[in-house]
């Protein structure tokens, strides 16, 4: 868990360095809203199209392996976006980086089920979820603070010398590792368990050997949870992009200051979202997962409506007393956005084997791809014709599906 944790800190670390200096590559390239969101749904669009076949290939090479080179892999693409003059070029990067993102969650997501059992599988996705937060909540900071004193390309350069450091640390993580022995003493099934490095007690195979004596076959069992999961997945990660993506840019529009306020609310959503990530994990193996996710989506849903408030009723206070009540709202905001994960993440490993765990979390995270990809590039279009201080409420829709989705799961009672 401690590997697979900072691998999703390192993950969604790189994959939200966009957002926090979109104002600025507006400024310095001349481009639109709209094509700075693309750069967030580029990325995303790789997974929708690599997410399953990574997956597939995870349950074929190892699921370890796949992880480490995608983090590796990611860092190529932020390097190449710190080095660019053109938009063209930050498209190429993103693309990169977007292939190589594709192959955690099917991988990490899938080690996690693997390893846990339903009694705990809520509360390791919500660790896990709150390694991911983490990463996250470090991107506003780190390339928000070095882009406000030295611009943009250092600011990515930096975030990519800090993602290899601890990418490294997960390799270090990996190879220490100890494999869990003792899953029968305690009275759980250990038919999910299965150390890392080995495959079924014999050493692991190298890539090729598993390659050649893999079957191929898709051998998934698509049930009627797991499609609506899927597009609960596709709307969660719609509603969760749009609202990241945008924050900084809203915040600064609205009160009419600085990108470092807007970076501020936005570091605050990811501390909100974060704590909020393990304790809802933990109330996931305790109560109703579907209320716990319909209730989180309707409380998303008020807060972000009600942003559109904010300025007329604070906009003549002092901007430090206006920023440190942007910081507690969007807390708050991030809280109930992020307890949806780990709740829709633990209904997700109920229904994984080992053998297809990554196949299926393939399919699922396709969803949050498609999701992903789709929230910032419709915002982006509607703030570039309404303005995102009138677009950014409008996700609070978004967030109405969601809990209607979360409700099917208790129509189909599958």
């Amino acid at each position: 868990m401690g590997s697979i944790t900072v691998g999703h800190g390192v993950n969604e670390f790189f994959a939200i360095v966009i957002p926090p200096i979109i104002p600025l590559l507006v400024a310095d390239l001349g481009i639109t809203y709209g094509q700075a969101g693309f750069l967030v749904t580029i990325f995303f669009l790789m997974y929708v199209l690599f997410q399953l076949p990574a997956g597939m290939l995870a349950d074929v090479i190892g699921k370890e392996r796949l992880l480490v080179g995608g983090l590796f892999g990611m860092a190529g693409g932020i390097f190449l976006a710190s080095t660019a003059q053109s938009y063209e070029t930050l498209l190429v990067a993103q693309t990169i980086a977007g292939i190589s993102g594709s192959a955690f969650h099917p991988t990490g997501m899938a080690l996690v089920s693997d390893y846990e059992t339903e009694a705990t599988e809520g509360k390791a996705m919500g660790v896990f979820g709150f390694g991911g937060a983490l990463g996250t909540m470090s991107a506003p900071v780190i390339v928000g603070g070095v882009a406000a004193v030295a611009g943009w390309r250092l600011a990515l350069a930096t975030g990519v010398a800090i993602g290899l450091a601890v990418s490294c640390l997960v390799v270090y993580l990996f190879l220490t590792a100890e494999a869990p022995d003792d899953a029968e003493s305690d009275g759980t099934d250990d038919s999910r368990i299965d150390d890392p490095r080995t495959d079924g007690g014999e050493p692991r195979k190298t890539i090729r050997q598993a390659i050649r004596s893999a079957d191929l076959s898709f051998d998934l069992t698509i049930t009627k949870s797991v499609v609506v999961l899927f597009f609960v997945t596709l709307v969660l990660s719609m509603q969760h992009r749009a609202i990241q993506t945008y924050t900084t840019a809203y915040v600064a529009a609205e009160t009419g200051t600085s990108a470092s306020v807007g970076n501020v609310a936005f570091f605050a959503l990811l501390v909100g979202g974060s704590l909020a990530s393990l304790y809802a994990g933990d109330l996931a193996d305790r109560f109703d997962r579907v209320a716990l996710g319909i209730g989180a989506s309707l409380v998303t849903a008020v807060l972000v409506a009600a942003t559109l408030a904010l300025a007329a009723v604070f906009g003549e206070l002092p901007i430090g007393v206006l920023t440190v009540i942007l910081a507690v709202w969007f807390a708050v905001i991030g809280a109930g956005m992020y307890t949806s994960y780990p709740v829709k993440n633990a209904m997700v490993s109920q229904q994984a084997e080992t053998g297809s765990s990554g196949s299926l979390f393939g399919v699922i995270q396709t969803g949050s791809a498609i999701g992903s990809a789709s929230g910032p590039a419709v915002f982006g279009v509607l703030s570039t014709r309404w303005g995102v201080v009138a677009a950014f409420p409008a996700i609070a829709t978004v967030s109405v599906v969601l809990a209607g989705s979360f409700a099917l799961l208790w129509v189909i009672g599958d």
